[in-house]
């Protein structure tokens, strides 16, 4: 059983999924979304089409109905070159959120929950971990995300998705 709380289960068309991995809807959602995901995202979207679909999707989900923006890709390795994803973080400023981005648990290397979501006015912000497809929480995770919650206070949200539809090739 999960300790997380989960913000949804919603269904995707795997033809919005495979135009995702096509290049073009990323494209789109990076124009149409210029708040939430920059160039590097971008790129890493482009170079791994396949990793990425699903928190995209719930970025744009959480942004439509709570106004919060998402560091996706990356955001827990900033200093290594993610000039946006940093100044947004130095924004949030809170101690809390920098120890946890740098907590690795004693069950071997898991990452941060893949959005960091936070208010406009960098007032507020939690975790929210994506699952699509056949992904599903591992007990690593569980175990990290437990330890997070402990050290913020804050509980990792989730988002789910499951495929619908046919897929067309072209």
């Amino acid at each position: 059983m999960t300790s997380l709380i989960t913000l949804g289960t919603f269904a995707v068309s795997i033809q919005q999924r495979d135009h995702f991995i096509k290049g073009q809807l990323s494209q789109d959602w990076y124009e149409k979304y210029p708040a939430i995901f920059d160039e590097d995202d971008l790129r890493l979207a482009k170079t791994q089409p396949r990793n990425h679909f699903y928190e995209w999707l719930a970025a744009i989900l959480i942004y439509h109905s709570t106004g919060y923006y998402s560091l996706v890709e990356k955001y827990q390795f900033t200093k290594k070159g993610h000039k946006h994803k940093q100044e947004v973080i130095e924004k949030i400023n809170s101690a809390t959120l920098n120890t946890a981005l740098l907590h690795h648990g004693n069950y071997g290397f898991v990452q941060c929950p893949d959005l960091l979501v936070y208010a406009p006015d960098f007032s507020d912000w939690y975790f929210c971990e994506v699952k699509g497809g056949t992904d599903r929480l591992r007990e690593k995770q569980e175990l990290h995300f437990q330890e997070l919650k402990e050290l913020t206070g804050k509980p990792v949200q989730l988002v789910r998705f499951y495929l619908v539809g046919k897929s067309v090739s072209n």
